[in-house]
């Protein structure tokens, strides 16, 4: 008569996950003035709206992780978002065999937990990435709008200046639909 013996195995897996997102771009400037003195009035702009200046970049972060970089000179744009993730999965694993000791049994069931903590782990490691993409996305729409807006300053203010280096301004009238006229005495 032979015997049932009962073989239980435990994994666990702890694993740190970081994922990021971004997307890079340029801003529409127009050539109005030389580059240096464009990027001074976008990192002007860009000041008021909350960016901080480190040598050619403004860069801001927001409260949800996103970051917004802009090359002032250059006008390229990156946005990137990350998130982060301590994972702490455990499985376990019981077969039967009619061997006492039986270490290609275990080793199978060891492999088999393994391989079902990594699949955990992946799933949870695309559901992190799907996440940070659904957060850079939603983001997106009020950042290009945000954007647009502060070129739109830019090419005023950049206009205004090019006409007063022309000759004597006169009038500058502008209405809320960014339309502006600038009359100028040569």
């Amino acid at each position: 008569m032979s015997r049932a013996y009962r073989i239980t195995v435990a994994e666990s897996l702890s694993r740190h996950v970081q994922v990021e997102d971004g997307l890079c771009s340029t801003l529409e400037l127009l050539p109005i003035l030389e580059k240096k003195a464009m990027g001074a009035l976008l990192a002007a702009e860009l000041e008021q709206k909350g960016f901080v200046r480190d040598g050619d970049h403004a860069t801001r972060k927001e409260k949800d992780g996103i970051t917004v970089k802009v090359h002032v000179e250059t006008g390229e744009v990156s946005v990137t978002a990350e998130g982060h993730v301590k994972l702490d999965l455990e499985t376990k694993r019981t077969a039967v065999s009619e061997k006492p000791s039986s270490p290609d049994r275990e080793k199978a069931l060891r492999a088999a937990a393994q391989d079902q903590l990594k699949r955990e782990a992946a799933a949870e490691e695309e559901a992190l990435r799907r996440k940070v993409t659904a957060q850079l996305e939603s983001k997106l729409a009020d950042l290009k709008g945000e954007l647009d807006g502060v070129v739109n300053r830019v090419t005023a203010n950049a206009l205004k200046k090019r006409a007063s280096e022309l000759g004597q301004v006169e009038e500058v009238h502008e209405d809320g639909n960014g339309n502006m006229t600038i009359k100028v005495r040569v």
